[in-house]
């Protein structure tokens, strides 16, 4: 039993709560962790602190000039190469289940307002690796984007990815994304990668990066879990070739229908440009285009909807497979 003084704050009850241990508690202790069970508790900066503190780690507050904070922005508008911003509840709870790497956690105290709130807060920071930043109101919602009051974003490292990196297996999917311009397009396709069991997903010729904000946020942060990687399109082809992957091009201007071919064991799909389609340089290679069939006036469909179509008419021939690893140990 551990024994808990009634000066215990808040954030050392999550803690001991989260971990299962036995605690002996005063009466008005035991009031406050039911309050904080049934959600009848918001968190205050002392509370973070008091949980960062149990678990060895350091919070402290911060401003909008702080170099931690003009970091965070940087990631937010996707202008750096490997840091991702990660906000909300939801998408937080997503990267802990993909063992993103956390670099610094911005917290909004008051903003915690329900027990799962606050469990998930107690997970993200046993696993930040760096600072756990308080952050006023204000201060959240001039970062925060789309507008939000869940009170919690993480800066996240992505994952270090070649192609060299990446094990196919004997059978398996590849879908490269082809001069995409819509984060949302990206998001939505890497998202579809991973759900169709793919082992990667290639961008080139890209206009919107894995970084961007949106991309993350319509790719439910796969971004962190399914291996993803920029390169060029003669790097990819080479890698294609070099591990006997066959190319299929999803074109709307013809070929075959999808449904009516038997995808070779390894299989890559090439999505285009939402408005020109498939970079002409790739013609040069050995293909087999596939389109979906349209009714009434519709002459095409949005780019993550056919990606998601066709990812899983191929997934479907391989039949049925459970979660593996993508990477080289």
């Amino acid at each position: 039993m551990v024994e808990v003084a009634r000066s215990k704050t808040l954030g050392c009850l999550l803690y001991y709560i989260r971990e299962g241990i036995m605690v002996h508690m005063r009466s008005d202790t035991l009031r406050l962790v039911s309050l904080i069970r049934m959600g009848g508790v918001d968190m205050e900066e002392g509370d973070v602190k008091s949980l960062a503190s149990a678990m060895g780690k350091r919070a402290v507050n911060i401003g909008m000039k702080n170099d931690s904070i003009k970091l965070l922005r940087s990631a937010m508008k996707g202008r750096h190469k490997s840091l991702i911003a990660v906000e909300g509840i939801w998408l937080n709870a997503k990267a802990l289940t993909a063992r993103a790497r956390i670099e610094t956690l911005y917290v909004c105290p008051t903003m915690i307002h329900t027990p799962e709130g606050a469990d998930l807060l107690s997970r993200l920071v046993d696993q930040t690796m760096g600072e756990i930043c308080i952050i006023s109101e204000n201060v959240y919602h001039r970062l925060s984007e789309p507008k939000s009051d869940e009170g919690v974003i993480s800066l996240c490292r992505l994952p270090e990815i070649t192609l060299n990196s990446v094990r196919p297996r004997t059978s398996d999917l590849v879908l490269v994304l082809d001069g995409l311009e819509s984060p949302g397009n990206v998001g939505t396709i890497i998202r579809t990668a991973e759900a169709a069991g793919a082992c990667a997903a290639v961008i080139c010729h890209g206009q919107a990066n894995i970084t961007n904000p949106r991309t993350v946020r319509s790719s439910l942060c796969s971004v962190l879990s399914l291996p993803v990687l920029e390169a060029d399109m003669e790097d990819i082809i080479r890698w294609l070739r070099m591990h006997e992957f066959a190319l299929y091009f999803a074109d709307a201007s013809g070929g075959v229908v999808y449904s009516d071919i038997e995808y070779a064991p390894r299989s890559a799909l090439v999505v285009g440009n939402e408005k020109y389609g498939i970079n002409p340089d790739w013609y040069e290679t050995e293909h087999l285009s596939v389109y979906i069939p349209m009714m009434g006036t519709v002459d095409s469909l949005n780019a993550g909807v056919a990606a998601s179509i066709l990812a899983y008419e191929i997934r479907s021939q391989f039949g049925h497979t459970r979660a593996r690893s993508h990477m080289k140990a």
